[in-house]
């Protein structure tokens, strides 16, 4: 049985003669009337005239907020676009008098602007971020959203926090990305892992652009392990390279590559190597590198155009010129990067790490050893106590202790008889 409609004739009537006599309840139930039977343009007529002559009147607000956005909010993306600067006024007048409450359209109508300005290319995070600001984020719901599968999503703070600190890093405006970064952090929410990465990343990114790299690089290296989203080998060699740190640079770029093997998903990687080379001016290793470059897009149905000459290599497959780039980059490191040498004085076979002391040490010290894997060899060597080995540290992280650490990479053992330790 269909639900009677209220006849609304005498509030019609009553409207015409003197819009300033109704009510509380009566204006709330007149607003709400004309939205429910789909009457939204009376309904805005009416709520925008008790906002000029009663604004005394309160219950009404959230129903005219409503029929706004019924009316001019929640439509189609094609009509959005016909006539967004409506779209924009709408949003603005409802934000104007609605507040952010139960039963209130105003988080409604602010996610709706943000999906628009999400699907555009590219994306306005000037917008974004204005948009955002008609919320309040303290005072949004930081429950996790469960839906009836029993999935969880994040909470509408949560949500909030994510999206604003992405923008403020996007237009630049660092000060303010950083200390909301540090806000969402402290915060006592239940972050979701993909979340909870990326406002750690935009902080640490957020550092380096305010110049405080110590501590964007530690970020970034607590991060770099257990984040797969970011591609932390471009990152952390932009960083070194923009801190006129060029070995380390190199040293994080080689060590990527020596545990990359031959894979398309890091043709990123290889040009970094390409460039490496390039700017030592290493003409063997270029001419490796472009050819094995060309022969990878080749096999993935891409060309590539190169100015080195093909024929030596011709009958050769990505995977052979992959060996052959990879074995003259890592015969010649000392070119690319710094290396220092020491003696293995701990060695664990069963579980193949130990320590190193380097040349420099003068005592036992362990707190000045370098940590090293035994997979971290360029050659599948055996490893023993007191080894001479040659190697480069890289920086990493503790996560039992919580701290950033380093560790010794791409070793090779050497002989030298003249190794002395002080011991």
């Amino acid at each position: 049985m269909d639900k009677k409609v209220k006849d609304l004739t005498v509030y019609n009537n009553r409207f015409a003669e003197d819009p300033a006599s109704f009510n509380d309840y009566q204006a709330a139930d007149y607003v709400r009337e004309l939205k429910n039977q789909g009457k939204e343009d009376e309904a805005i007529d009416v709520g925008r005239t008790f906002l000029e002559v009663a604004p005394h009147l309160k219950g009404y607000i959230n129903y005219y907020g409503y029929a706004l956005y019924n009316r001019y909010i929640n439509i189609p993306e094609e009509k959005i676009n016909e006539k967004e600067h409506i779209f924009y006024e709408i949003l603005d007048e409802i934000a104007k008098v609605c507040k952010q409450e139960r039963y209130s359209p105003l988080e409604a109508a602010v996610n709706k602007a943000i999906k628009h300005v999400t699907k555009q290319t590219p994306v306005d995070y000037q917008k974004m971020s204005d948009l955002l600001d008609y919320l309040d984020a303290p005072t949004l719901e930081e429950t996790p959203f469960v839906n009836k599968d029993g999935k969880e999503f994040e909470s509408k703070k949560e949500k909030w926090y994510r999206m604003k600190i992405r923008a403020l890093y996007e237009i630049g405006d660092y000060k303010e990305c950083l200390e909301k970064a540090n806000e969402a952090l402290a915060l006592p929410l239940t972050w979701h892992y993909f979340n909870l990465n990326w406002v750690k990343y935009y902080r640490g990114s957020a550092l380096v652009a305010l110049g405080q790299y110590q501590e964007g690089e530690n970020e970034f290296l607590a991060l770099k392990d257990n984040f797969r989203a970011v591609d932390f080998t471009q990152v952390m060699y932009k960083l070194y390279k923009n801190t006129d740190r060029v070995s380390e640079a190199n040293i994080y770029v080689l060590y990527e590559f020596f545990l990359s093997g031959c894979n398309y998903r890091s043709m990123n990687l290889y040009k970094l190597v390409l460039d490496i080379v390039t700017e030592k001016e290493q003409a063997n290793a270029i001419k490796l590198g472009k050819v094995f470059i060309a022969k990878m897009e080749a096999e993935q149905g891409n060309t590539v155009e190169t100015d080195v000459d093909m024929t030596e290599y011709e009958a050769y497959s990505a995977d052979q010129m992959f060996d052959k780039f990879y074995r003259e980059v890592m015969n010649n490191l000392n070119v690319y990067v710094d290396r220092e040498e020491g003696r293995v004085v701990y060695y664990n076979e069963d579980k193949q790490y130990g320590s190193i002391a380097n040349s420099n040490s003068d005592d036992r010290d362990r707190r000045n050893n370098v940590f090293f894997r035994q997979a971290d060899f360029i050659d599948d060597e055996k490893v023993e106590r007191r080894d001479y080995v040659e190697y480069s540290t890289v920086k990493t992280y503790d996560r039992r202790r919580q701290q950033p650490s380093t560790k010794a990479v791409l070793l090779r053992t050497i002989d030298h008889d003249d190794f002395y330790f002080g011991y």
